[in-house]
Formats: C-alpha cells, structure tokens, sequence
C-alpha cells in the first residue's frame, strides 16, 4: 500500500490567542495559532519553555492533540527561563509558574474563540458540553467541558488522586514537576476560560500516563469545541484519500483456513459477508462492520468439530492484522477516538487509540449471569477475541461496562462491546 498523508482542506479556522499574566517578578506569556490554518501552519518561532520541563510536554499536548501552535514564555526579572530545564523548581517559584501558565493558557483559548464570525459568535454564547476520554496504555481520562449560557456560573470538578499506584498514596512528583500542580494548572485554566471543568480518572496506575492522559483530553476536547462553533463537520469536509484504504489477508493454519477483506473507505459499497461458521462471533464482527463504515468481507473453515477457540482466535488475529495493514502509518487520521454502545440491558463505553502500543483493559461483566456460553462461543473466548483483534490491530482500547439498574446477559455486554468498539474506530479512523 503507497503511504500518503491526508490533503489539508481549506475548513474555516479560527486565528491566534495571545494572554499575558504577571506576578512579582514573574512574567508570562502565550499565544495559540489554529495549526489547521494554512498561515498559522508555516509560521516560525514557537517554544515552550515554562520552566519545568514535564509541564513543557503536557502544554505540547496542545499540538499533537489540538492542532494548535504554541508559544510559551516564562520570564524571571526580566530573563527567559530555558526550554528543557527545571529552573522555576529549583528556584522556588513553581507553584506560581503553574497558576500563570493555566491562566494564559485559558484566556488564550478564550481569545481565540472570540476571533470567530458573528455566527461563530452566536454558537459560542449557547450552552455546550463537550466531552473526550483518552487513552495512554493502562490508563484514561474523562474529560468535559462545559460553556455555560449567558448568566449561568461555571465549575470545575476534578478527580485525578492518587497519581499511580506506587507508593499507594501516589506519587507525588514526575521529574521535577509536583503531580498537585495539575489541579492548580486545570483550575486556572478553567476560570481563565470562563468554562465549567469535569475530569476524572477512571483508570491508571501509572502517574505520567495519567497526568499525560488528561492533557490529552483536554487538547482533544477543545479541538471539538473549536470545531464545533466554527460549524466544522467531519462528514461535510471529508475527503478522498490518495491511497486506498484496504487489505485482503489471508490465514492458514492446521485448525483453520481463513480470508479476510476489509476496506475502509467502501463508498456505498453493501455490506460484506461474514461467515465464520460461528453465529455468535459473526454478530460480533457484524456490529463492528455496521458501526465503523467499513466494509469486511470475512471467511473461514476452521476444526468446529473440537470447539470454538481456533476459529474465534483465528479469524480475530486475522481481522487485526488486515486492519493495521488498511490504516499503515496511520498519518492524516483522527487516530483517537471514544463512544458508546448499547445493547438490550448493557451499556458499554469504548476508548480507542491507534497507538501501535497494543493494550486492552476491560471490565466486561461477561460472568453478571454465570454463563458459559454465549450463543455457540463460550464466554472466555469473547474475551480472548477482543484481545486478539486490539493486539493485532496494534490498537489501546479500554472497555468499561456502565450501570444500568439491570444485570445485563454476556451476550448483550458482548454486542454492546462490538458496538462501542466500531463506533470509536470510525472516529479513529476518518
């Protein structure tokens, strides 16, 4: 498959957002650029240099996940802090750095906002919630952001302690930054604004995947609302990729003999076949083919005559594998993504990241109801088939089974899974 990045459109874009913010002998300054915009994309001269160099990486967050260039500048009686170093920790000053940087950051992004059309503009002054959940191997975030309509107060709600899991307390720096220092910088940030602020974690033991986790969030939860009030719609400004998009794979083993077809780019094309010999596994592949747009036609013979492992192992590792291949680098894609899926009594939330870091954590409560079998697979291999399919789709996914008041069935948890999971893929992948 020829690799090829995705051609930039000429969507409506939003301009720049400059703040400053003063404290003694402590100066600091920001100023964001749409990244999306064709001008903003070649100007030069951007650095982040807080001060403290794990506060540098979270702010950079805002480039990879938010599409925005950014200028940060710390300054102390008149002197530049430098980029890469720890210097507002080692003299004293860190705290105040980081209530300064979360305060610039939110009144940039608030002056950005305000360089919209008078449509723009009316979008802007109604209520609206936005939320993200991104993943960084063991652990996610739930990230909201919500702007309040005219004469309505904002809060902020934040529930990231204890960050890791060793010692048990948490830790309580990341290099040289205090892990509290990320409630301060979200507070700040979150007044600044002039927005009301929601974030929890809802796993990890690991405190920079956590901290990193949340930064992501909120990069990618700000795009959306950028997108948003500027009317930008994905489906409106799609675009034909110069490559295509699909793979036919084939797996031989002495269990099974298995071809699979994926296209993700199937331009009304009807809905491919599925036929595993599994009823069960094909509904799985079934909801992930109908809620990710993406055609899969999929075919195997395999030794059903012993029981269901070869075959639901098999044709999940091949469908994978044929997945990684479509996507190749994965440059010009959203890459992340988050839904939900529903399904008779179960309601399941789906995390995704075409990360190349294969992981997967779920709480499915596929044994709510004590059964074995779900259909004609038993229950311990639809959780197998998920892990196949993530690690060979070197994909992050997370799985997380929400309350409903009624115990679901395994087989409802399990439909509820595929749906969630190719309902994120679309999003990942367009």
């Amino acid at each position: 498959m020829v690799e090829a990045k995705r051609p930039r459109l000429a969507w409506p874009s939003w301009r720049d957002g400059c703040a400053e913010s003063r404290s003694g002998e402590l100066f600091v300054k920001t100023r964001l650029v749409d990244a999306t915009d064709a001008v903003g994309v070649h100007e030069e001269g951007f650095s982040i240099a807080c001060g403290i160099a794990f506060l540098d990486h979270m702010v950079d967050q805002l480039t990879a996940h938010a599409q925005l260039k950014v200028c940060l500048e710390v300054s102390w009686q008149g002197q530049a802090l430098k980029p890469h170093s720890n210097e507002a920790k080692e003299r004293g000053f860190d705290e105040e750095v980081a209530k300064l940087v979360g305060t610039t950051l939110g009144a940039a992004m608030k002056e950005l906002l305000s360089t919209g059309s008078k449509e723009w503009g009316e979008r802007l002054s109604s209520a609206s919630s936005f939320r993200f959940c991104a993943p960084l191997d063991e652990a996610f975030t739930e990230l909201h952001l919500d702007f309040p309509g005219p004469g309505s107060p904002a809060g902020a709600s934040l529930d990231l302690a204890p960050y890791g899991t060793f010692p048990r307390s948490g830790r309580t720096h990341i290099g040289a930054f205090r892990t509290k220092l990320t409630e301060v910088i979200l507070l700040e940030l979150a007044k600044a604004l002039g927005c009301g602020l929601r974030v929890r974690k809802v796993r990890g033991d690991n405190a920079h995947h956590i901290v990193e986790a949340t930064f992501k969030s909120l990069a990618r939860c700000f795009r959306k609302a950028l997108d948003h009030f500027c009317g930008f719609s994905p489906g409106l400004y799609s675009v034909t990729l110069p490559y295509q998009r699909h793979s036919t794979t084939q797996r031989s083993t002495k269990e099974t003999s298995i071809e699979v077809s994926v296209d993700l780019d199937p331009c009304g094309k009807a809905p491919g076949t599925i036929k595993t010999g599994l009823t069960t596994l094909d509904q799985i592949l079934s909801q992930i083919q109908q809620h990710s747009g993406a055609h899969m036609a999929i075919k195997c013979s395999g030794d059903l005559w012993i029981d269901d492992h070869h075959s639901t192992e098999d044709v999940m590792i091949t469908v994978g594998k044929a997945l990684a291949q479509c996507l190749g680098s994965k440059a010009g894609v959203n890459r992340m993504g988050c839904a939900d899926g529903t399904y008779g009594s179960a309601k399941v939330l789906c995390v995704m990241d075409l990360s190349n870091r294969p992981s997967i954590c779920s709480d499915l409560r596929l044994d709510a109801k004590g059964e074995e079998m779900v259909g004609d697979v038993s229950v311990e291999m639809i959780v197998h088939c998920f892990e196949s399919l993530c690690t060979n789709g070197l994909m992050t996914v997370h799985f997380v089974q929400e309350q409903t008041g009624v115990e679901a069935s395994a087989s409802e948890a399990a439909m509820a899974a595929a749906q969630a999971f190719g309902l994120a893929l679309n999003q990942c992948m367009a």
